[in-house]
């Protein structure tokens, strides 16, 4: 309130906003109270302490008075603040008519967004700032969070249900605004919980509708998309770290024994065949689990090309 934001971040909605007010409100009312009541402590400590050991002290038995008044002013405060953010929470679950919606989906460990002309995006959420974007938000495995700081709002993403809420950012956001890995997961969800992350980006109405088009028809072989539309880092770390498939760090030129007690190594064929014939050479210590994925060469080079950077 009044300018000072707590050192919260950016408030892209007005909701956001009215939050903040919210927020604020109730601190500065918390802070009064504090000041007061410590305040009152600390005189009566010591203005009535005892000055002598032999000195009984006064024998007080109440004010009917005092206890109204102590009693009737954090009621009404309670009640202000309840009629307040109960106007607010019903604002946000009640979303407008007319509304832009794209559909959010979590997978360990990274985020899917589908927009109406059957576009879809991995690691990087675009939003025009001329309209209501409603986010139908859900889940491919385990429960995850959809949380974007800048919006003051986070919803559960949970499997087999879908969860939305809704945003504005006309007039508060400026178009060409990117915010770097704002999108967070905000439910532990497995060892990449913290790496669960995606771009906010912020465009005017045209710019983002020529870019929802361009995406719909662009030729995703790129190594980023391949490796999170198919969710390969659900099963396969890039940190050394153990998971339910091999990971991918140090993986490209080592020998690997295979289950059969053989080895091989772990060259552009290998890996490619672990892709498209998962079960023709597994890997020593891990089930046969792995499905099969049926990638053009573009698409099988560049994420061979990529696996060779984990070194």
């Amino acid at each position: 309130m009044g300018g000072f934001n707590f050192g919260l971040p950016e408030a892209l909605t007005q909701t956001a906003k009215d939050i903040d007010g919210l927020f604020g409100m109730i601190f500065w009312i918390t802070l009064c109270v504090f000041v007061l009541v410590e305040g009152l402590l600390a005189i009566f400590l010591i203005r009535y302490r005892r000055k002598h050991p032999d000195k009984q002290g006064y024998a007080i038995h109440g004010s009917t008075k005092a206890e109204v008044i102590w009693t009737l002013i954090p009621a009404v405060i309670l009640v202000f603040i309840g009629v307040w953010s109960s106007g607010m929470v019903y604002t946000i679950q009640t979303p407008p008519s007319d509304v832009y919606e794209i559909k959010v989906t979590g997978m360990k460990w990274s985020w899917e967004f589908e927009y109406p002309n059957g576009a879809k995006s991995y690691g990087e959420l675009h939003i025009p700032n001329d309209r209501n974007v409603m986010f139908k938000i859900t889940s491919k495995d385990v429960i995850h969070s959809f949380w974007v700081p800048e919006f003051r709002m986070k919803q559960d993403a949970v499997p087999g249900r879908v969860t939305s809420y809704t945003v504005n950012v006309k007039d508060i956001a400026q178009a060409g605004s990117e915010y770097k890995e704002r999108i967070i997961c905000a439910e532990y969800c497995g060892n990449n919980h913290s790496k669960m992350l995606a771009n906010l980006f912020i465009d005017d109405g045209k710019k983002f509708d020529s870019w929802v088009e361009t995406e719909k028809t662009r030729k995703k072989t790129d190594a980023a998309y391949v490796i999170q539309a198919n969710g390969c880092t659900s099963c396969h770390t890039i940190d050394g770290g153990k998971s339910a498939g091999p990971t991918w760090k140090g993986l490209y030129d080592s020998d690997r024994k295979l289950a059969n007690g053989q080895s091989v190594k772990a060259d552009d064929a290998y890996i490619k065949e672990s892709i498209t014939n998962p079960n023709a050479k597994v890997a020593e210590g891990f089930q046969p689990m792995m499905p099969t994925f049926q990638l053009d060469e573009e698409s099988l080079n560049n994420v061979v090309q990529y696996i060779k950077t984990l070194k």
